[in-house]
């Protein structure tokens, strides 16, 4: 099956984001079958996004670790993943000498169409809504978004939509299955006015190509789950006001009422009652918010989205709600299909941790020295790194860039699910995964998984979940001399064992 998952703005980058790394651990895979095809692509006008850039990297690293572990017979990175790129519906404009609404839609070229089109412009926008640079984005303007986006042709941008828009068209046209997704919130600017305006032109261009009977258009819709630390000053103009998000999700959700049925097949709607409170910012590279679980149930959306096919006459089947066993907790029992999220969250965890903090770190300081000496000290080295010569070193040029490969992933999995386990704030006891155990030590060894899962993943005797108890395990393996890569794909498995 082929996937393409589509983020409109920050918010949509950071479900993006969540995807990537839900993908990698084989989360959106069906339980039988072939993995999952994934492609992505960015709607984003502002270009120095730094949730943009932070997705773009955790993109980049999944991509370097599946191609690390090609050809060895791996259980999770099985599935492909694909960038379309970034689409800046303000630099289609920019091409014209546009940057501003006022550049864009000119009054005299309104006027010489009708002459009440250019009072309607003042009417629906203020000055300064007509005059400020759309560099970063729409900045909480759902209007704004919504006049720039409908005026285009998606298949115009041969380098991002032009290329999706193909590999939909001859996927479907081969008979395999279909799921286009999208992911913004409905109370901001992009997001708000991208996700409902991108999924008419969507839908239209599948009923002219004829293949909306074979391709689902789903989307999940982030309602406030945010308010910002600070206030914006006098010189900052524009800017996404937290007094407007709900004033946004109104009109946005009432869109969706009157119009869902004919443009996505399914609409997940995810938010919290638990604010958490993000530094102000009009976006940019200052824009740097931390990963949310919201967006991590945005994106099991789209998992559900995956193995739960529409209905064929396009009606309703059921409507599903989420929500936590307790007021004051969060558990795994209360994620959705907890049991599979659970046992494949915590074998990632455990995974990048071991990796990043404790065998990453003997590869690289017995880099240099010959294999049968390192193999004194780590005997289970000796089921991957086979040689009839013992004099060869270890850390080839091949097994060198895995190991970066690896250790960058980790990292970036690490991180963000420290995040994304620090979100709910002090008002819910989270019971998921430990962020003191997620953090990426420098040099320091990990020496025992004790204490990283919680709830009831969790495993009382510490005893267990020592990590020389694992390196053991690995030593009692067939050999599987495939080097780094076969380690990695080794240790995957035993992590589910302990």
């Amino acid at each position: 099956m082929k996937v393409f998952a589509i983020g409109v703005g920050g918010s949509g980058a950071k479900c993006l984001e969540a995807t990537i790394h839900l993908h990698t651990l084989g989360l959106l895979d069906p339980p039988k079958g072939a993995p999952i095809d994934l492609g992505v692509l960015f709607v984003e006008p502002d270009r120095q996004s730094a949730l943009l850039h932070r997705c773009q990297q955790a993109l980049a690293r999944a991509n370097d670790l599946r191609h690390g572990l090609n050809g060895v017979d791996c259980e999770f990175c099985r599935g492909s993943l694909t960038d379309y790129g970034v689409w800046n519906p303000v630099e289609t404009m920019k091409s014209q000498g546009a940057l501003t609404m006022a550049q864009i839609y000119t009054k005299k070229t309104l006027e010489h169409r009708n002459p009440a089109l250019g009072g309607l412009l003042d009417c629906l926008f203020t000055q300064d809504e007509q005059n400020f640079h759309l560099k970063e984005g729409f900045r909480g303007r759902p209007p704004i978004g919504s006049a720039l986006m409908s005026s285009t042709e998606l298949c115009e941008h041969t380098k991002t939509w032009g290329r999706l828009l193909d590999d939909v068209k001859q996927v479907a046209k081969s008979g395999e299955r279909v799921c286009i997704h999208l992911f913004g919130s409905v109370f901001g600017g992009t997001g708000s006015s991208g996700v409902p305006t991108l999924g008419r032109l969507l839908q239209k261009w599948l009923e002219d190509e004829k293949i909306k009977e074979t391709v689902s258009l789903t989307t999940s819709l982030l309602l406030p789950y945010f308010n910002f630390n600070g206030q914006a000053t006098e010189e900052t103009g524009i800017h996404a006001e937290a007094s407007n998000f709900q004033l946004n999700t109104a009109a946005a959700l009432q869109n969706f009422s009157q119009n869902r049925s004919q443009d996505f097949s399914g609409v997940y709607l995810i938010g919290s009652s638990e604010k958490v409170s993000y530094d102000f910012s009009i976006g940019g590279v200052s824009q740097g918010n931390a990963a949310h679980l919201v967006e991590v149930l945005a994106a099991l959306g789209l998992r559900h989205a995956i193995n739960n096919e529409p209905s064929a006459d396009g009606e309703d089947i059921a409507a599903y709600t989420l929500s936590r066993e307790e007021e004051g907790s969060l558990e795994w029992s209360d994620l959705p299909d907890h049991e599979v999220i659970q046992k494949e969250l915590c074998r990632g965890a455990k995974l990048a941790a071991v990796w990043r903090n404790n065998i990453s770190l003997d590869l690289q300081k017995a880099k240099g020295q010959p294999l049968r000496r390192f193999y004194v000290g780590a005997p289970w080295a000796t089921r991957f790194y086979k040689t009839s010569d013992p004099k060869r070193t270890l850390g080839s040029r091949e097994d060198t860039a895995i190991r970066v490969a690896v250790d960058q992933w980790a990292e970036a999995l690490l991180t963000w699910l420290a995040q994304v386990c620090s979100s709910t704030g002090h008002s819910l006891n989270q019971k998921l995964l430990s962020p003191d155990k997620l953090q990426v030590e420098s040099g320091q060894y990990l020496a025992s998984f004790h204490g990283l899962t919680l709830g009831n993943a969790a495993v009382p005797d510490s005893r267990e979940q020592d990590v020389e108890r694992l390196k053991i395990r690995l030593d009692q393996r067939p050999p599987y001399t495939q080097g780094t890569a076969g380690l990695v794909a080794t240790l995957w498995k035993l992590c589910d064992q302990q």
